[in-house]
């Protein structure tokens, strides 16, 4: 899908496939190390790309701009939840499915953040879930900190609840969304 952000660039977004490693080698490479911080749902090598995309659990999103033809957005979904998170999900009375639930880390370059860039990357994330898969629901992978309002607040405005806050290095919100809102979470 082509678009064109408020700032008159035009942007590429499509799944990621195999022959993108590299860019997104050099996409995470140049985060800063904030922006990094608060991304980690995996290590930053081709190795780790290669074999969280060599089956069908993972799905990575990417916007590239077309005139530096330079990835300026990422964002993976797992396919189910993370085990290790998964007593602490049902304590908020949910119950989880491996074959409806998803899990969700996006991310910005620090030059593009605030952009509109995350909203359409998200918008085109939830239309290839809605017409190709079983998935109902998306967890954020790892919750947010909750300092980072900047990253709550778009959540929110893409339609996530807060669960509840649980601490890992720093305090963080589980939140979640319903893909289809007339359903129960």
């Amino acid at each position: 899908m082509l678009i064109q952000t408020k700032n008159n660039k035009q942007i590429l977004i499509r799944k990621l496939t195999e022959t993108d490693f590299d860019n997104l080698f050099n996409y995470l490479q140049l985060l800063s190390d904030v922006t990094k911080n608060r991304f980690g749902p995996h290590k930053f090598d081709k190795q780790t790309f290669a074999d969280l995309f060599s089956n069908n659990n993972h799905w990575g999103f990417i916007a590239i701009d077309m005139s530096s033809k330079r990835i300026v957005a990422y964002a993976i979904v797992k396919v189910g939840y993370l085990e290790h998170d998964a007593e602490r999900l049902r304590s908020y009375g949910l119950e989880l499915s491996h074959q409806t639930d998803c899990t969700f880390a996006p991310s910005v370059a620090d030059d593009w953040q605030s952009s509109g860039l995350g909203n359409q990357l998200f918008q085109f994330i939830l239309s290839e879930l809605k017409s190709k898969s079983t998935i109902r629901r998306m967890i954020l992978w790892g919750g947010v900190q909750t300092t980072n309002q900047k990253a709550v607040n778009y959540y929110q405005h893409n339609g996530f609840q807060i669960l509840g806050t649980f601490h890992y290095n720093v305090d963080n919100y589980d939140m979640i969304l319903n893909l289809y809102p007339q359903a129960t979470i």
